[in-house]
């Protein structure tokens, strides 16, 4: 759906984003290309391509051959105008792992490099920060990718990496960088990430859940393209499921065969039946292949056939947490 535009400036922005997805598209363009993609007139593009190329958002490029009169200015995105910075967090077999990214405008990597730490606090993370700013200037944004919840105020609620838990890390980031800053759930990011990679059409809905050892079950749901968060933000928390047993019980549980079986194909059929997803992705170091057919076997018994959707096991998710949170945060700085 378009967005509803009520002035000049809104209207301006929204066709200065248009014009930037249109040259993002494509190796070059000149002032009569971008119009014809854009719907935009010829003047309206012009004008706007003329200030990009000023401000070096876009650069103009070895002038397009025309028969009549002298060639036609020709622009392509400046993908290097300005990065992001990615930092994502994962807590497996009780280690504490803060990776991190930069990355340019079309989501390339520059710079990655993931440590293991004791101690992932918000002075760890500002100091961090601190030092790619210092040697990439022009970073712009900053996206941070962790397991637990954020409230809709930006503070994280309750954290696996406990000192960052009841932490407006958000807040804290922006008065000290001055930078735009995106906090969110990393199962969130997950999906997000698949959700793009599978170039799935807008109406699809998916679902990744994650089953990692000693830790609790979560999950990110995609419906329409839109990232489900709940009204507080609640929402794919799959550990709180009615399982009859406590979170401790359901980390046993998830020690043993019979358990992993029970546990994971409870939780896709409950997903099953409420969002009715077209795909659920599992995740985590406690799956292996050869269990997968026994989970499958085990939904098969309870899903009619014609309603489980498409399971999937996937071992490496790093990218595509990685890629969920770039997106993100590139799209709400254009936003």
């Amino acid at each position: 759906m378009k967005p509803i535009i009520s002035n000049t400036a809104q209207v301006k922005n929204y066709n200065i984003k248009i014009i930037k997805n249109a040259l993002k598209a494509l190796p070059s363009g000149t002032k009569n290309t971008i119009s014809k993609i854009t719907g935009l007139s010829v003047a309206t593009c012009n004008t706007i391509l003329n200030e990009l190329d000023a401000s070096r958002e876009i650069l103009e490029v070895e002038s397009e051959y025309s028969s009549v009169g002298r060639p036609a200015k020709a622009y392509r995105f400046n993908e290097n105008y300005s990065y992001i910075c990615c930092i994502y967090m994962i807590y497996e077999n009780n280690e504490k792992i803060l990776n991190y990214a930069v990355t340019n405008l079309l989501g390339n990597i520059i710079e990655e490099q993931s440590i293991i730490k004791e101690t992932i606090d918000s002075i760890v993370i500002e100091k961090l920060i601190e030092i790619l700013v210092l040697k990439y200037p022009n970073i712009e944004g900053i996206g941070i990718g962790i397991p637990g919840v954020v409230t809709k105020s930006n503070i994280i609620d309750f954290c696996d990496i406990e000192e960052l838990s009841n932490c407006a890390l958000a807040e804290q980031l922006t008065n000290k960088f001055g930078k735009y800053v995106v906090i969110e759930n990393d199962m969130n990011l997950i999906a997000y990430g698949f959700y793009q990679a599978g170039e799935y059409e807008e109406s699809t809905s998916i679902a990744v859940v994650s089953f990692f050892k000693d830790n609790l079950p979560g999950s990110g749901i995609i419906v329409d393209g839109h990232i489900i968060h709940g009204n507080t933000n609640f929402a794919g928390e799959v550990s709180y499921l009615p399982f009859g047993c406590t979170h401790e019980q359901q980390k046993e549980i998830l020690k043993d065969r019979k358990g992993i079986i029970k546990i994971v194909s409870n939780t896709i059929c409950s997903l099953a039946a409420v969002i009715n997803p077209q795909t659920i992705v599992i995740i985590g170091t406690i799956l292996t292949d050869d269990i997968l057919k026994e989970i499958c076997d085990s939904v098969d018994e309870i899903i009619p056939k014609k309603h489980i959707p498409q399971i999937l096991l996937e071992h490496n998710v790093n990218n595509y947490y990685l890629n969920g949170l770039s997106s993100m945060t590139l799209e709400s700085l254009n936003n």
